[in-house]
């Protein structure tokens, strides 16, 4: 038994940038425990396996695992998934957009394909509507686990503190006043791991608006060996997130709409930008991530 997969780096457009995942682009007929199995011999962050649906207008069912566990949704694991799609003949456009529905765990959600010239320009996925779930206030506890000082964490001209935000998953989105202490960040990994089991989340997302790159908004790193990730490249649910914090928190000046470029992964060889496009009112806003893929590698899983 067969099925094809593809390898993709997401949320760049170079080879070996951004962030690795593995995509079956027709999981029609594989078990849970086949699916588990094969993102286990893939060992990336993420594998998507997409079932096309066509019903109820919904287009595709995608599934998410990690080699340890399955997850309710993957925002570069999907990025790659739906530029393989589009790529590889699956799903067809020209120059325009096209609109999919997509069927997980974290809900029902759209995802945009942009084509220029006939090829994909980019892959903009619709998050989950943002839950802001609690406030981190033991900052001190949480500096240590990060292994940096409780007076790092935070922006110089504000007072905001950590909190807990899903827009598809929970992650505790965390400021830091500079991009030094971005770079210097060293999390004890069984604490971490400890800290997020108990707190509900899968990753620390942490962030600065010193850049490294010119045209980047935000600077950011991703830890989430909870769900064996000890670094992240390219996090799309996590920077949307983000997103999603800065607004309600009153650090990004927002009418209508506002799009931000998250840099992430400069400290791991891998290189990423993400696209965070925030709409609506401060009050009821809709938050989209995404980006670009590159295509590394594509063969036969043997299976069964």
């Amino acid at each position: 038994m067969e099925k094809i997969i593809y390898q993709l780096d997401a949320f760049t457009d170079v080879r070996f940038g951004g962030n690795p995942a593995g995509v079956v682009p027709d999981a029609t007929g594989l078990t849970e425990e086949q699916m588990q199995k094969i993102a286990m011999e893939m060992n990336l962050s993420e594998t998507a396996f997409v079932i096309p649906l066509k019903k109820n207008g919904i287009d595709y069912e995608v599934r998410f695992f990690t080699p340890e566990q399955e997850v309710d949704l993957c925002g570069h694991a999907t990025i790659g998934a739906f530029y393989a799609l589009a790529t590889k003949g699956y799903l067809e456009g020209k120059d325009d957009k096209i609109i999919v529905k997509q069927r997980t765990k974290a809900g029902i959600l759209p995802v945009e394909i942009y084509f220029e010239k006939d090829k994909v320009e980019k892959i903009m996925m619709t998050q989950a509507a943002p839950e802001f779930l609690f406030t981190i206030t033991d900052t001190a506890a949480l500096a240590e686990v990060m292994g940096i000082e409780a007076h790092e964490i935070g922006m110089e001209d504000c007072e905001v503190l950590p909190q807990v935000v899903s827009t598809g998953l929970p992650d505790i989105i965390m400021p830091v006043k500079s991009l030094e202490v971005l770079k210097k960040l060293k999390p004890k990994r069984d604490k971490l791991i400890e800290y997020s089991k108990r707190h509900g989340v899968i990753s620390v997302h942490v962030f600065t608006f010193e850049t490294e790159a010119k045209d980047s908004t935000l600077a950011c790193r991703n830890f989430a060996p909870a769900v064996g990730i000890d670094e992240e490249a390219a996090t799309g649910t996590s920077n949307g997130a983000l997103g999603a914090y800065l607004l309600k928190n009153g650090l990004v000046a927002f009418q209508d709409e506002i799009t931000l470029i998250c840099e992430q992964g400069h400290y791991i060889g891998r290189p990423s930008k993400v696209i965070v496009k925030l709409e609506g009112s401060k009050e009821n806003f809709t938050v989209k991530v995404g980006g670009k893929a590159v295509i590394t590698l594509e063969g036969i899983m043997i299976y069964g």
